[in-house]
């Protein structure tokens, strides 16, 4: 059986209103759940991120580049330096084998600024061509030293004795004071008399006690007591100086002091002064009779004439009287057996040093090396 519809149009609703309410549930599931909108690709962040990315490639680039120049230019300096160096060696020491053959050559039994290589005692210059180099921008200087020209701290203490000798103590204490040691005020700069001045009579007595034999203290009735006593055992080595730079190590002197004795005082050579060569420190310190008279008078003859064993005891009791030439008679000589080298090349910023000891044995020989430093 059909149903027939309604004959009430209120009992359903019309298809108008069935399609408004459509219209608002479809709006309302719209708001709560939106649809998510497309959105365009940016461009500008890319476009930053891009320069950065190349702008950091060129300055790591620079980077590698500035180091690989400045390795290369250091390498090349480094070369150039090690060059160089070789080079100064050889020439240093060409300078001194010029030395000892002018030494060989001289058959003068006397040593003077009259001897061929007397214009070198004061420094001179060498052209670069002598040693074979024809390089202009090169100085090439050289200096030689008779240590017999020196005070001989070594004569303090002989070692066949191992008991001070009194001349050579009294003369070491009369150059400290011409040197200025009574009064430089001067003191010791650390070790357990750090603050102490030592005047020239106690720096003499602690060298004593450096080297003579015995671990106690030098002290004698009639001089300054030495420090041997108050020191730790086996402070001193109690043997002969080996150079003059070792008496940085002894208390007292000072650096200043080390330097201001290091042109007057010799570890080498015999026991005795070439009067030749002596500078006048060294000369007036073997007597407290001699004085600047005796000095000048000295000089006048030496410029003229040598001394020689032959003219020694006659020409200088000439000078000087008997009585002081007697004193020091055993203290002097005429000739020299002992030689510092000091050979120097200036290549503009860069200078190079060598020093050597010669010793000469005897005549026609070749002076032999007993030490070298380079620097």
């Amino acid at each position: 059986m059909l149903l027939s519809p309604p004959h009430d149009p209120n009992e359903y609703p019309s298809l108008q209103s069935l399609r408004l309410v459509r219209k608002l549930l479809g709006c309302y599931s719209r708001e709560v759940n939106p649809q998510p909108q497309k959105q365009e690709p940016s461009t500008s962040n890319d476009r930053g991120v891009a320069l950065l990315l190349v702008i950091f490639l060129l300055a790591l680039g620079m980077i590698i580049v500035v180091n690989l120049s400045y390795s290369t230019y250091l390498n090349g300096r480094l070369n150039s330096m090690a060059v160089r160096s070789l080079q100064a060696e050889y020439l240093l020491k060409s300078a001194v084998n010029a030395v000892r053959s002018m030494l060989k050559e001289d058959i003068s039994p006397e040593d003077s600024k009259h001897d061929m290589w007397g214009s070198f005692l004061f420094g001179q210059a060498i052209p670069p061509s002598v040693l074979g180099l024809d390089q202009q921008n090169v100085l090439i200087e050289l200096e030689l030293r008779p240590e017999e020209a020196k005070l001989p701290l070594h004569a303090l203490v002989p070692s066949s004795r191992g008991r001070p000798n009194l001349r050579w103590r009294a003369a070491t204490v009369r150059l400290f004071q011409r040197l200025g040691f009574d009064d430089d005020g001067e003191t010791v700069k650390s070790g357990p008399f750090r603050g102490q001045f030592f005047d020239s009579e106690k720096l003499v007595a602690i060298l004593i006690d450096y080297m003579d034999r015995d671990k106690e203290t030098y002290s004698p009735t009639d001089f300054s007591s030495g420090i041997e006593g108050e020191l730790p055992e086996d402070s001193f080595p109690n043997k002969r100086l080996r150079r003059v730079g070792e008496l940085a190590n002894i208390p007292g002197f000072t650096p200043k002091r080390v330097r201001v004795l290091q042109p007057y005082v010799t570890a080498y050579g015999s026991t005795r002064i070439n009067i030749n060569l002596a500078p006048k420190e060294v000369f007036l310190s073997l007597s407290d009779q001699l004085d600047d008279y005796f000095w000048e008078a000295l000089t006048a003859f030496r410029e003229e004439i040598p001394f020689t064993r032959q003219n020694q005891k006659i020409e200088l009791s000439e000078i000087i009287g008997d009585d002081i030439y007697n004193e020091i008679s055993t203290m002097i000589t005429s000739d020299s057996r002992w030689f510092q080298i000091i050979s120097k090349v200036d290549y503009g910023t860069s200078t190079y040093f060598m020093r050597a000891y010669l010793s000469r044995s005897g005549q026609e020989q070749l002076p032999a090396i007993r030490s070298i430093e380079l620097f």
